[in-house]
């Protein structure tokens, strides 16, 4: 009967430990990364960004937000201010969003669970946008192609920029 219950034991402690261990694999290799452009000039900027062509109806592939640069987290957890659709120009026929950033603002373009697949050099294809387009007081930037996704710059595994000075 000791024995039994010596067996018993082991078994449970083995499917706890088991458990305990899923859960730790699945949480610490998964979150949710923002693509944020951040405008750091004293002057409004306009972005505008295309979207890949998906089999799906035109949209942008995050809710465009906002926060104030001095808000930006770098663990993620931001307040974003969602635009509603008349704080942004959408195009269906170029797949394009087109906003107005204010100054020291910053605006959420993409969110991605990460699961390492930006890790990835071959990871822009996976990347919703395909063009980024800033054009500000201080001059204009254009990134097709890869360059849209790897001109982003890692601020942490929740955060990455591409800043307009």
């Amino acid at each position: 009967m000791q024995q039994f219950n010596l067996v018993r034991n082991m078994t449970r402690l083995l499917v706890i430990v088991l458990l305990i261990t899923s859960v730790l694999c699945l949480t610490a290799c998964s979150y949710m990364t923002d693509f944020v452009v951040v405008n750091e000039s004293d002057e409004p900027i306009v972005v505008r960004y295309k979207v890949k062509n998906y089999p799906y109806t035109f949209a942008p592939p995050t809710t465009p937000a906002t926060v104030a640069v001095s808000e930006l987290s770098t663990r993620g957890g931001q307040k974003w201010q969602e635009l509603n659709p008349t704080q942004y120009q959408l195009d269906p026929a170029n797949r394009t969003i087109t906003i107005r950033v204010m100054p020291h603002n910053a605006l959420r373009v993409a969110r991605a669970r990460d699961d390492g697949w930006h890790q990835d050099p071959s990871a822009s294809e996976s990347f919703p946008i395909e063009e980024i387009n800033v054009n500000g007081a201080n001059g204009e930037l254009n990134l097709k192609g890869q360059q849209a996704f790897t001109s982003f710059s890692k601020v942490s595994q929740a955060l990455y920029t591409l800043i307009y000075k």
